[in-house]
């Protein structure tokens, strides 16, 4: 199978990321958005039929994590940077195994505006993630790119526009972006949901790959790219 730029898969990452090695397709940079390996599923809807209440797949599957990183390191270039977003229950497995072949740079902080529910009569309420930065080599910033500190305040998303329960906000994701790439420069997303990775590479002029496992996801979130590609000019440019 040949893994072309400016696409979204419906399949297994790991499986496309061995097609990328075997084409010889290496990227610009990495965001990756894996399960937190928490079985997290919502129970504030009262609706629990709605997809958002279902735990998400592969959320009690370590070893993913273990044969992802590998995998991303071989069809990264050299002085490339990974950016992977993890909760703080396991953040420090997801470093443990990036470290096995990145070296982690920051340890990124995203304040999302508000905080989670849960048990919070006897726990804080969640108000952040982190996002876990680290380098194949050395990979500078833009040199015209504002010096950012590691905590970041972007809202989370919401409401009519959320269409997957772990959306990330696509300004956040176009920080990311222009730190590091320029137009024509190829983004790789293996857990891509809503396809905002997609949708922020698309509006700054970048080339993407995506990947997404599960069919429902994979056809929300290529309408919402499609309807994005449909309608975008150069007025839109972030």
């Amino acid at each position: 199978m040949t893994i072309e730029r400016n696409h979204v898969y419906n399949m297994d990452c790991l499986d496309g990321l061995r097609a990328m090695a075997r084409g010889g397709v290496l990227v610009d940079c990495v965001i990756t958005d894996p399960p937190y390996l928490i079985e997290y599923k919502t129970r504030r809807r009262q609706n629990k039929d709605h997809k958002f209440c279902k735990t998400i797949q592969n959320d009690d599957n370590p070893q993913l994590i273990i044969d992802l990183i590998p995998l991303l390191y071989d069809v990264m270039k050299d002085n490339s940077p990974l950016y992977m977003f993890c909760g703080s229950d396991k953040v420090d497995f997801f470093k443990t195994e990036i470290e096995k072949y990145f070296t982690v740079k920051n340890l990124i902080v995203w304040d999302k505006g508000n905080h989670t529910a849960g048990d919070l009569e006897a726990q804080y309420g969640k108000r952040y993630e982190f996002i876990i930065y680290a380098n194949k080599g050395r990979a500078p910033f833009n040199p015209e790119m504002p010096r950012y500190e590691d905590i970041w305040k972007f809202n989370k998303v919401s409401g009519k526009e959320q269409i997957h329960q772990n959306q990330k906000p696509t300004d956040l994701l176009s920080r990311i972006i222009r730190q590091h790439t320029r137009e024509g420069d190829l983004i790789l997303d293996t857990f891509g949901g809503s396809c905002a990775t997609a949708v922020a590479a698309y509006r700054l002029q970048r080339d993407y790959i995506v990947f997404e496992l599960d069919p429902d996801e994979y056809a929300t979130g290529t309408k919402w790219l499609d309807t994005v590609r449909s309608q975008v000019s150069i007025f839109d440019l972030i």
